[in-house]
C-alpha cells in the first residue's frame, strides 16, 4: 500500500515532457515546478532514501531558468525540468560515490557527458539518486548510504542498480531518473516502481564520467574499449510516460569525442509498422510466475488488437544468452572495480569482494571464446528480429520484492534472488534497444512491467511500440 499523502499528488504522474510544457506555455514557473517536487522530496525522501545527495543550488538555478526565460532565453526542450542523477555518473561538485567507501570522498571536476546534455538542454539536477554498492546487486543497497525502498511498498525493493532514480521519480521527487543498464539495471526498477525506461542501442549515448572509474584530478578516462562494462552498457533513464523516449534520446544521443564505442548513428525514423511481432513468456532457463506471464500476454493481445500480427514464440538461442552474459562478464572480470579497489580491497563489503576482486583471472582466450558465444547470439537473433521485428518478454520472474529474502519458488522450481532478471541479462548481451512499460498488475497488485526489444538502432521503432502498449493500458501512479 502507498504511503504518500493526497496533498503531493501534483507531481505524480506528469512526465517530463508535459513539465517542459509547461514552463514554455507559462502555466507556471520553473520555480514552482522545483518546489513541488523538493516539497514530495521533503516529505517522503527520509523515509525511503532515494536521493542520497542533494543539489543545494537547485532552487537558485530554477530561479535563474526563470529570469533567462523572462528574457527570451530559452536553454532547450529541458528547460526548467527536475531530474535525478545515479550516483555512478559525475555531476560537477556534487559527491559521486557509485555506492562504495572507495569514492566516498569524490566530488569530480566536470559532469558526465550524459548529465551535461541534459544541462545544456535547460534541465536541473535535483540530486543524486542512490544505487548500489559499484552497481552491481539488484538492490539498490551500500554501505555509504544504506537501502533505498519503494513508494508502491515501503517494505519492497525499488529495484537495483538504478533503484534510487525509479524511487524518485515514482514518489514524484523528478520528472525523470538519469541511470545506468548493464544487466537491467534501469530496466528491473521501473519493472518494480510502474514506470517506463529506455535502455538505448549500446553506443549511442557516450559513457564518459560513469564510474566505476580511478578518480583524475582534471578529466575522465575514456571508457575502455575492451571493457564488457562499457560495451554492453547504456546510459539510460526512467520516466513517466513513454513520451518522453523520443526526446530524451534526441537530446543525449551523439559521440562526444571521448568514448571510442559512441558511435555516430542516427536512430532510424519509424516509418513502417512491424510486420509481425513475437512474445515469450521468458528467455527460458528460469520460470516466470503465471500473474507475470499473464501481463506479458496481455500486452501481446493489446496489440493483435490494433491488427498486428503478434505469435507467441522464443528465439531458440535466447536461452543461452542470460549464462552467456554471466560468462562474459566473469572472463573479463570488472578490471574497473578491481583497479580502483587495489591496495584497499578491505573497504569493498562482502559478498562483493569475493564474487568481484576474490574471482579468478582468466586469460585473453577464454575471454575471446566467451565473445565467440556472444557473437553468434547475436547474430541469430538479428535474423530472428528480421521476421519479427519486435520480441516482448518479461523483466523478471516476479514483480517487486522483499530483498531480505533470498530464494523465491516458482512452479516447484527454487530460483535464487540473483537469477530474477534472467530476462534481463539475456537481452543485454545483444545490447538492442529496449523500453520497458507497464502492463499491468501482478495478483498482489503490483506494476509488471513488460520489456519491448527491437532491432540495433531501431529505438524509434521501439519507442512506438510502447506508446501503443500505454495507450492500451495508460501510465501507472502511486496510489492510484
Amino acid at each position: 500500500m502507498s504511503h504518500l499523502t493526497d496533498d503531493i499528488s501534483t507531481t505524480l504522474g506528469v512526465p517530463a515532457t508535459e513539465w517542459a510544457r509547461r514552463i514554455r506555455a507559462g502555466e507556471l514557473s520553473a520555480e514552482e515546478c522545483m518546489a513541488r517536487h523538493l516539497k514530495v522530496l521533503d516529505r517522503e525522501n527520509p523515509a525511503l532514501n532515494a536521493v542520497v545527495t542533494l543539489n543545494p543550488l537547485a532552487m537558485e538555478q530554477a530561479r535563474a531558468a526563470d529570469a533567462a526565460a523572462a528574457r527570451g532565453q530559452w536553454r532547450g526542450a529541458l528547460h526548467g525540468v527536475p531530474f535525478t542523477v545515479k550516483d555512478t555518473l559525475s555531476v560537477a561538485g556534487m559527491r559521486a560515490t557509485a555506492g562504495s567507501t572507495l569514492l566516498k570522498d569524490y566530488h569530480p571536476h566536470a559532469s558526465a557527458t550524459a548529465v551535461q546534455r541534459l544541462l545544456d538542454a535547460g534541465a536541473i539536477v535535483v540530486g543524486k539518486a542512490n544505487c548500489s554498492e559499484l552497481a552491481v546487486p539488484t538492490h539498490s543497497s551500500n554501505p555509504v548510504f544504506g537501502d533505498t525502498w519503494n513508494p508502491w511498498n515501503r517494505e519492497l525493493t525499488s529495484g537495483g542498480s538504478s533503484g534510487g532514480d525509479s524511487a524518485a521519480v515514482a514518489a514524484g521527487m523528478a520528472a525523470f531518473g538519469l541511470g545506468t543498464d548493464f544487466g537491467g539495471s534501469i530496466r528491473w526498477p521501473a519493472h518494480c516502481t510502474g514506470l517506463t525506461s529506455m535502455r538505448p542501442t549500446v553506443g549511442l549515448i557516450p559513457q564518459t564520467g560513469m564510474l566505476p572509474f580511478v578518480p583524475r584530478p582534471d578529466s575522465f578516462p575514456a571508457p575502455n574499449s575492451m571493457s564488457v562494462l562499457h560495451r554492453l552498457s547504456s546510459v539510460g533513464w526512467l520516466a513517466r510516460s513513454v513520451a518522453d523516449h523520443a526526446m530524451l534520446l534526441q537530446v543525449l544521443a551523439g559521440p562526444d569525442g571521448s568514448d571510442p564505442n559512441a558511435i555516430p548513428v542516427t536512430p532510424r525514423p519509424a516509418h513502417d509498422q512491424p510486420s509481425a511481432i513475437a512474445w515469450c513468456d521468458g528467455e527460458g532457463s528460469f520460470p516466470v510466475r503465471a500473474d507475470v506471464v499473464k501481463v506479458v500476454r496481455r500486452a501481446a493481445e493489446a496489440l493483435a488488437e490494433r491488427g498486428l500480427r503478434t505469435v507467441r514464440r522464443r528465439p531458440a538461442v535466447l536461452e543461452r544468452a542470460a549464462e552467456t552474459f554471466i560468462r562474459l562478464r566473469t572472463t573479463a572480470g570488472m578490471p574497473e572495480v578491481r583497479e580502483l579497489a587495489r591496495g584497499r580491497e578491505e573497504q569493498v563489503s562482502e559478498p562483493m569482494r569475493s564474487s568481484i576482486l576474490g574471482a579468478p583471472d582468466y586469460s585473453v582466450a577464454e575471454y575471446r571464446q566467451a565473445l565467440d558465444a556472444r557473437d553468434e547470439i547475436w547474430s541469430q537473433m538479428l535474423q530472428f528480429l528480421d521476421e519479427f521485428q519486435i520480441l516482448l518478454l518479461p523483466v523478471a520472474s516476479v514483480p517487486a520484492v522483499d530483498p531480505r529474502q533470498t530464494e523465491f519458488e516458482i512452479e516447484g522450481v527454487k530460483i535464487p534472488w540473483t537469477e530474477l532478471g534472467s530476462s534481463c541479462r539475456a537481452i543485454s548481451i545483444l545490447g538492442f534497444p529496449v523500453v520497458v512499460v507497464p502492463c499491468g498488475y501482478s495478483a498482489d497488485g503490483l506494476p509488471v512491467g513488460v520489456q519491448v526489444v527491437g532491432r540495433p538502432y531501431e529505438d524509434l521503432q521501439v519507442i512506438e511500440v510502447a506508446g501503443w502498449l500505454e495507450e492500451a493500458f495508460g501510465t501507472f501512479t502511486v496510489g492510484h
